[in-house]
């Protein structure tokens, strides 16, 4: 048997065409091959799912995947409710059992090629008969507060930066709250006015008030963007519930699963940069930083034995500031977390303790006002091999989890869930408004520009009048050029030939300056067009920039 599981070689791009839509299983199963659809995929998952007999504490890892599937459903049932109607399931038994179809991704304002994993997985659960869970992923730094808005025409468009917070230091989105209310509840009107000229009817300026009005509640910018997106998919007919990563880093069930890994960080250090060290030789990347840094091993001045880095962040209540963390299991029944500069925290976490002081321990550090974080890498490997029968990632996420396959089986000797991919690609409706951009090539016209510009350089002649109208001196030119052409290039003429030639060349250009002028005068327009439309063509603008009913089209779709 091999000692690495057999990757997934699946390589997606985002669709080229606006419009295109990614789903990898498709919604509806392929006739031709019954195979490659959603059901099998969750019976391959569950098969595998059957092999989790490595101990975890005093659980098998599959009795704790049951038990923490309980706890999510629960939690993430009571979070949903706090701000729109959720339907739970009377027989509970079954809700637990049926298939569990989740993703996840920042509460900010990301792309409709984003949002369609939200789609994605309803429909997925509706298929299957399960539950879609979205992880709001809180966790992750809020890096920006402002938004890129295409101002101007599709001629001169550029980005203008709208702010829908004051900028602060980058912190979790889960300790990000508001700085200047003012700056939240106007941005809908400011950022909608700029783009007006381009979209019109952006669904902007109708949502934005329910992300207001969630922030008055919630007191977090992320968690306000996040429910008065969900209650918008409500009105469109979801019935996904969705949970922050850090309150599902809170439940008992995952605490155990995390005091469980770090007590093996020696381990799980070295199986994370096994990991990497293969994807970068799969991948041909040299970069010791690429796809990310390998964890690091120190030593200190002490007797304590070596630290070593594990895959969290840590940070408090006083600083908000992510540290990365390093572990210490020299002193038996004892984990030491430090950042190696001010935190230190010293739990009761061993494999020789007890699984509820584990998690008494890490409980303690939240009432403390400790925040201990996956990292993204660890954040998917707790959704997919705890709660997920099926994991939905975007096209940057699936191809990382290669590096959470290979440490999954590293440390447990299993092989991972596979999981599915959505993406897609919407631009903005600019031809609605201006229906010449379809017959627009800027780039072509730019480029046929340069090469006239290079044949009046080498050949002037052909862009003057007919010989016969030319002055006598430029027939003259003209008749030489052609002699010296006529030439054979000899070892004794060929030096002379290409002088006389460019020569020619060079006076000849005299009597095209003004064909040369036009030329370049064209050339800025162009080059301005051609920047205006990589900035107007990106996929990348966020999905309350566009109109309803273009997204409701992208997106509901398969919803039939």
């Amino acid at each position: 048997m091999s000692n690495h599981p057999r990757f997934d070689r699946r390589r997606h791009q985002p669709p080229p065409d606006s419009g295109g839509r990614l789903f990898d299983p498709p919604i509806t199963p392929d006739p031709t091959d019954p195979a490659i659809a959603i059901d099998h995929l969750v019976d391959n998952n569950k098969l595998l799912r059957t092999a989790f007999d490595t101990q975890v504490g005093d659980l098998k890892l599959w009795e704790l995947v049951a038990a923490t599937r309980r706890e999510i459903l629960t939690v993430a049932t009571e979070y949903t409710s706090s701000y729109r109607d959720v339907s739970r399931p009377s027989n509970t038994a079954e809700w637990i059992a049926a298939p569990i179809i989740m993703g996840g991704h920042q509460p900010d304002l990301f792309h409709p090629g984003v949002w369609l994993k939200n789609f994605a997985i309803d429909a997925y659960a509706r298929r299957l008969g399960g539950t879609a869970i979205n992880l709001i992923v809180d966790t992750d730094y809020c890096r920006t507060t402002s938004v890129g808005v295409p101002v101007g025409t599709p001629d001169s468009a550029q980005l203008e930066y709208v702010p829908f917070d004051q900028s602060s230091q980058p912190i979790a989105w889960e300790e990000r709250g508001v700085e200047d209310l003012e700056c939240f509840r106007s941005f809908g009107r400011r950022a909608s006015d700029l783009l007006t000229p381009l979209v019109p009817d952006a669904i902007l300026r109708r949502w934005w008030p329910l992300a207001v009005e969630r922030l008055n509640e919630s007191h977090r910018i992320g968690l306000a963007i996040a429910q008065a997106r969900h209650q918008l998919e409500e009105r469109y007919g979801l019935e996904t519930i969705e949970i922050p990563v850090s309150e599902l880093m809170r439940l008992p069930t995952v605490m155990v699963f995390m005091a469980w890994l770090l007590a093996r960080s020696r381990e799980l250090h070295s199986a994370y940069n096994a990991a990497l060290g293969r994807y970068r030789r799969r991948h041909r990347q040299r970069g010791r930083t690429r796809p990310m840094p390998d964890l690091v091993e120190k030593i200190d001045d002490t007797a304590e034995g070596p630290w070593f880095e594990v895959p969290w962040w840590i940070w408090s209540e006083d600083d908000l500031q992510r540290r990365r963390v390093f572990a210490n299991t020299s002193t038996p029944g004892v984990l030491i977390l430090s950042d190696m500069e001010t935190l230190r925290v010293e739990l009761p976490i061993s494999l020789d303790t007890p699984p509820s002081k584990w998690v008494d321990a890490l409980s303690r550090m939240e009432e403390h006002a400790l925040r201990l974080r996956p990292r993204a890498i660890m954040t998917t490997l707790i959704a997919r091999l705890l709660v997920a029968d099926v994991f939905v990632h975007g096209i940057g996420g699936s191809a990382y989890d290669e590096i959470t396959d290979d440490i999954v089986h590293s440390l447990t000797g299993c092989q991972p869930p596979r999981h599915a991919v959505v993406s897609g690609t919407l631009r903005l409706p600019l031809e609605t408004q201006f229906p010449e951009l379809s017959k627009r090539r800027p780039l072509a016209e730019l480029a046929e520009v340069h090469r006239t510009l290079r044949d009046l350089e080498f050949h002037p002649e052909c862009h003057l009048e007919p010989l016969s109208g030319q002055p006598e001196a430029v027939r003259d030119l003209i008749t030489e050029k052609r002699r010296w052409i006529d030439t054979s290039p000899t070892a004794t003429l060929a030096r002379r030939r290409c002088h006389e030639i460019r020569a020619t060349n060079t006076r000849l250009a005299y009597y095209t300056q003004s064909v040369r002028q036009q030329l370049l005068d064209r050339v800025g327009p162009l080059a301005a067009s051609i920047r205006a439309e990589k900035i107007l063509q990106t996929r990348d603008f966020p999905w309350c920039f566009f109109p309803e009913n273009q997204l409701q089209e992208f997106l509901l779709l398969e919803m039939d």
